[in-house]
């Protein structure tokens, strides 16, 4: 079992920077962050395409895989460093 520990502190930075500023998507009643939706859908795009190329679920796994974190981070840092007015 484990105490809450009242003397923790938590960082809390200011609202510059931050990929919250991005614009957002509402899918079933959630808001989602645009960049997270086009990293979905380029990592199916990308699975479709490593399928019918090699067959291989491991590539399709491996690909798609990338193509999601390249597409989420890259979208997320450029809405950190360039936050809406």
């Amino acid at each position: 079992m484990t105490a809450a520990n009242p003397t923790a502190t938590v960082e809390v930075r200011s609202g510059h920077g931050r990929a919250a500023d991005a614009p957002a998507v509402d899918i079933a009643g959630v808001r989602w962050p645009a960049y997270k939706v086009h990293a979905v859908i380029a990592a199916l795009v990308v699975a479709l395409i490593a399928l019918t190329i090699t067959g291989s679920a491991a590539a399709v796994a491996w690909a798609s895989g990338l193509a999601l974190i390249a597409v989420w981070w890259a979208e997320r840092a450029w809405y950190a460093l360039h936050p809406r007015s």
